[in-house]
Order: structure tokens, then C-alpha cells, then sequence
């Protein structure tokens, strides 16, 4: 009985942590899949690709934020006011 009370509630929790993700479908060059899959095996701890491809589209955004509060979006001039 606790195993089936156990087993709904992780399954419960499962389904609130999946509306909370949207499943993307991205179209990647063979070659650029196999540079990812080199480098995520050169890491001394192996992370799965798709956390791999989420680390690298979090730290892109990073740059860009910052790149538009320091205002060295590329086209702005800070010079001009």
C-alpha cells in the first residue's frame, strides 16, 4: 500500500515538473552534435547532451543580458545620448 501512495505521489510530482518544461525540437548538424559529444565526454563528470545544450543556451543568455546592461548590444552606440 505505501509503495502505490509513494508511487503517485512521484508520479504526481513528475507531471507538475513536466508542465513546467516545453519539449523543443532543434535540427543540429551531424558535425556540430559530435563537437558537443566531444567535449561533454572530455569533462571530468559526464553530463547528459541535453543538459549540455541547456548549460550552453543558459550561458548565452548570460552574455546577452549583460552585453544589453553594459549597453555593448552590437549595433548600440554608447556614445551617443
Amino acid at each position: 500500500m505505501l509503495s502505490s501512495v509513494i508511487g503517485r505521489d512521484m508520479a504526481k510530482g513528475q507531471k507538475e515538473i513536466d508542465e513546467d518544461v516545453a519539449a523543443l525540437t532543434v535540427r543540429v548538424p551531424r558535425a556540430l552534435v559530435s563537437d558537443i559529444d566531444q567535449e561533454r565526454n572530455a569533462r571530468a563528470v559526464r553530463v547528459p547532451r541535453n543538459t549540455w545544450i541547456l548549460e550552453a543556451v543558459v550561458e548565452k543568455l548570460d552574455r546577452e543580458r549583460r552585453r544589453l546592461r553594459n549597453g555593448t548590444w552590437p549595433g548600440v552606440d554608447v556614445g551617443q545620448e
